[in-house]
């Protein structure tokens, strides 16, 4: 009796490890680009380099630009 109950427990904590593995692999994705990687800025549609982008982060998204303007016409209509 007790090594089924030792075995469930263990298969629990193990089940818990993998969940949170799987988590944190899956976030990764959501790590900043590498400076020479391409982005889009949403205004204008100009594509740029991470490195030279303004970045801006609104509403607890980062956002990159092209320029300092892009980035304050978006917020702009981001507050309409």
């Amino acid at each position: 009796m007790y090594r089924i109950i030792i075995i469930l427990i263990l298969l629990l904590i193990l089940f818990y490890m993998i969940r949170r593995a799987i988590h944190d692999w899956g976030s990764e994705g959501k790590a900043l680009p590498a400076k020479d990687s391409m982005v889009q800025d949403p205004v204008c549609k100009v594509y740029v380099t991470a490195g030279s982008a303004v970045v801006e982060r609104v509403g607890g998204q980062t956002y990159y630009f092209c320029s300092k303007e892009c980035a304050h016409s978006f917020k702009e209509e981001l507050s309409r």
